[in-house]
Formats: structure tokens, C-alpha cells, sequence
């Protein structure tokens, strides 16, 4: 979003801002066309409720170009945050430690690698996700699952499969998710900025022209 915000903030506004000019010349022509009084605050209201629906996009934009910029600035998690990620660590460091557990599967292992970079990351989210797989309603092993709370442990975890898959489909329809392959790649992350600089300098033209027509009508 620090990358492509800003261009993709004015791309959209410039698209805004031509088509409701695109719009204005159509209302006025269409005063001029059944000779009547041309009142162009009464035609800027008009434009007002018809892209009422852009300027909320244009002001979502804005805000999660404002929550980008405010995470830039974190350094650290807040100091509750940080209690819980250390806590939860802890917890799987005692389940998932090779050390302490070498009869670990390969998955367990990797697992627990994947909770090492987490934890070194901050990503409380991901820490939690791996805790309640690895942790959450810790087993007895003198008491082996059987009867309600094995049914009760199922149910659990088919609960946070169904979440984390609801979660995989809400992150990967997002605009972010779909520009990861412009930040790991050099060329394609200038490639999309060269077309997102051209597509506003197409925009911009467009407006001054559309500003030009509207400014012949009503000299006519």
C-alpha cells in the first residue's frame, strides 16, 4: 500500500473526477438541448448524489492508505500484545520443542518452525492460529481422548479449520494480496508503477479536455 497507494488513490480520483465531468458536459447539453436556464449548483447536486458511491470508495482508499502508514510507524507490538505473544510462544515451545519432544512427526517440526518465524515476526495472529492447533485444550496423557472429549476436540478444531479457511478466502480477495507479486519482483513492482503513472497522465488529459468541452457549451 506504500508502494502503489498513492498512485492508485489519484488513478481513482482522476477516474472520478472525469466522469463526473463526462457527466456535467451530458447535463448541461441536455439543458441546452430543451432550451432551458442552465443552474450549475443545481447540477453540481445532482453529480453529488450520483457519485456519492465513488467518493465513499475514494475516502476507503484514503483510510487504508492512513492504517498503512500508522503500521509503518509500529516498531513494536503494544505491551499487552507482546505479554500474549510471549505467553503463547512459551506454551508451544514446551509442545513443539525437539528437545523436549524428539518423537516430533516432520509436521510437528515444521510447525514449530513456523511458530519460531512468527514469533520473531510479532504475527500474533499466526501465533494463535498455531497455538490453538498445538495447545488449546492440552491433553492428559494418562487420559487419552475418548467419549465427549474427543467429540468436544473434533469439533474444535473442525471450528478453526472452518476459520482459517474463511480467513485464507477473505485475505487472498483482497487488493493487497494480489499485488504481493509486484513486491517481490523488482521489474514487475516498476512495471506497475510506470502503468498506474501512465493511466493518470491518460486521466488527466481527459479531465482538461472534458473541462474545455464544458467550458465551450456554456460560452455558447
Amino acid at each position: 500500500m506504500l508502494i502503489f497507494g498513492s498512485l492508485e488513490y489519484k488513478n481513482f480520483s482522476a477516474f472520478c473526477k472525469y466522469h463526473r465531468l463526462r457527466r456535467k458536459k451530458a447535463l448541461i447539453q441536455s439543458k441546452i438541448n430543451r432550451k432551458e436556464k442552465i443552474d450549475l449548483s443545481e447540477i453540481d447536486s445532482i453529480l453529488d448524489l450520483e457519485f456519492a458511491d465513488y467518493k465513499k470508495k475514494l475516502d476507503y482508499k484514503m483510510d487504508e492508505i492512513n492504517h498503512a502508514i500508522s503500521r509503518s510507524h509500529l516498531d513494536i507490538l503494544p505491551k499487552e500484545d507482546t505479554i500474549l505473544l510471549k505467553k503463547l510462544y512459551r506454551k508451544i515451545v514446551r509442545t513443539l520443542h525437539s528437545d523436549l519432544k524428539p518423537e516430533l512427526s516432520d509436521s510437528e517440526k515444521e510447525l514449530f518452525y513456523n511458530a519460531t518465524e512468527s514469533y520473531k515476526d510479532d504475527d500474533l495472529y499466526s501465533l494463535q492460529i498455531i497455538y490453538e492447533i498445538v495447545c488449546s485444550g492440552d491433553i492428559d496423557i494418562d487420559n487419552p481422548l475418548t467419549g465427549k472429549f474427543l467429540m468436544d476436540e473434533v469439533k474444535r478444531l473442525q471450528e478453526l479449520v472452518q476459520k482459517i479457511k474463511e480467513d485464507i478466502v477473505e485475505i487472498k480477495s483482497q487488493s493487497l494480496y494480489t499485488c504481493k507479486i509486484y513486491i517481490e519482483d523488482e521489474d514487475k513492482k516498476q512495471e506497475k508503477l510506470n502503468t498506474l503513472e501512465n493511466d493518470l497522465k491518460s486521466y488527466q488529459d481527459a479531465i482538461v479536455t472534458q473541462k474545455k468541452y464544458i467550458k465551450e457549451l456554456l460560452r455558447r
